[in-house]
């Protein structure tokens, strides 16, 4: 668990289970339109022949607490009248205690009960159980997306898109004429570049918890419950693409691949760049045979990828890794021309200089990288190498 202070605003789950994308070339289609309703889409008859009711799945339950959990906040900070201090002493009491030593399951969510008794769970759980204690701590606070960069596969394809959610504590006075804002995350040692975050609802958390479930259920190849929780996860917050790029996965899985098709153009239609829905999109139109469409969406996946800082972090890794160290220097300058202040680009362009034996300009790139980076335990880091490769060029 990390807390640490924002400076200005810049500073796992998976939440869309993506299918195998196509990476050609393409000319341009006819595109078809976006569903112009989604009641069918979410109604369930098509896979079970049955509308599926979601009426009994409670969104009340997932940030609350029981009595055990108010006693156990009130035995830290009752009384104590500073935002700050009650922050301080919530967090040493959760540390002190184990409960944010727990034992870490990406593929396990879990409600803030639930968390708090078994003392595991994933990013999303423990970010709902400190929200849900904190607030019980009269603390102001939100949840926090962090867009971390998808995976990709020796071929450059995409395979995995990640997200990850923590919580920004706000109001929280340092003094007299400086109030801030303390991120409290659980899982960092998945993610250490600079990526972009954005402050997101109660309402968008929650959807994701219902995600979460709902993928879980898909990896146990309950279909059923998997679209009881996407459904009851689209209709808590609509607006969040990933849920029916989820959705048209699993229709996807029942080839259902017109229904897929709607879900997928859904989600971009909320989020036209959203990879995993262009590349599912484009597999769902292979299956309708419909090449020149889907030729037209992988194009477009190739299209963003290429724009992408991180796929081209991604080639400079492999490129480094089999000793192609020229390769590797190209790639790096594309990553750090689309995203300078990325302290990863840096590092990995010091061990490409370092091996090629080029250690002034190693001591320069770990000192880039030591100066953008923003955790203070990757300073440090950086900090020391820089210092080793220095004390070799005295």
């Amino acid at each position: 668990m990390t807390v640490k202070r924002c400076i200005n605003n810049s500073i796992r789950r998976s939440l869309a289970l993506l299918l195998v994308g196509i990476w050609v070339t393409a000319c341009t289609p006819q595109i078809v339109g976006i569903p112009e309703s989604t009641e069918d889409l979410l109604s369930g008859q098509l896979l079970f022949g049955e509308t599926i009711d979601v009426s009994d799945i409670r969104s009340d339950e997932i940030l609350a607490l029981n009595d055990e959990m108010r006693d156990y906040v009130a035995s830290k900070v009752q009384g104590d009248p500073t935002a700050r201090s009650r922050l301080r002493k919530l967090i040493r009491g959760m540390l002190d205690d184990g409960f944010l030593t727990l034992d870490y399951d990406p593929n396990l969510t879990y409600t803030a009960i639930e968390t708090f008794e078994s003392r595991e769970g994933n990013c999303l759980s423990f970010s709902i159980l400190f929200a849900a204690l904190a607030r019980e701590a009269d603390l102001e606070l939100t949840f926090q997306m962090v867009d971390i960069p998808p995976s990709f596969r020796a071929d450059g394809e995409m395979i995995i898109l990640n997200n990850h959610i923590n919580v920004l504590v706000k109001g929280v006075r340092r003094d007299v004429n400086h109030v801030g804002k303390y991120v409290v995350d659980f899982n960092t040692a998945e993610y250490n570049g600079n990526y972009d975050t954005r402050r997101v609802t109660d309402n968008y958390a929650i959807a994701l918890y219902f995600s979460n479930v709902a993928v879980e259920s898909m990896q146990a190849a309950d279909s059923r419950n998997a679209f009881r929780f996407l459904k009851k996860g689209i209709q808590t917050d609509p607006g969040i693409a990933g849920l029916w790029v989820n959705l048209g996965a699993l229709y996807a899985r029942n080839k259902q691949y017109e229904m897929a098709e709607r879900a997928y153009r859904q989600a971009l239609a909320i989020q036209p760049s959203n990879k995993s829905a262009l590349t599912n999109l484009a597999s769902a139109l292979v299956h309708l045979g419909r090449e020149d469409e889907a030729r037209y969406y992988s194009n477009k996946v190739a299209y963003y990828r290429e724009r992408n800082p991180y796929y081209h972090h991604y080639r400079a890794q492999t490129a480094y890794q089999d000793d192609e160290l020229e390769d590797a220097m190209i790639h790096l300058a594309d990553a750090i021309k689309l995203k300078p202040d990325e302290h990863q680009f840096y590092f990995l362009r010091g061990l490409v200089h370092e091996k090629m034996q080029e250690y002034d300009l190693a001591a320069r790139d770990y000192g880039l990288a030591r100066d953008t980076a923003e955790k203070s335990q990757l300073v440090s880091g950086y900090a020391r190498k820089l210092q080793a490769l220095e004390s070799r060029l005295r």
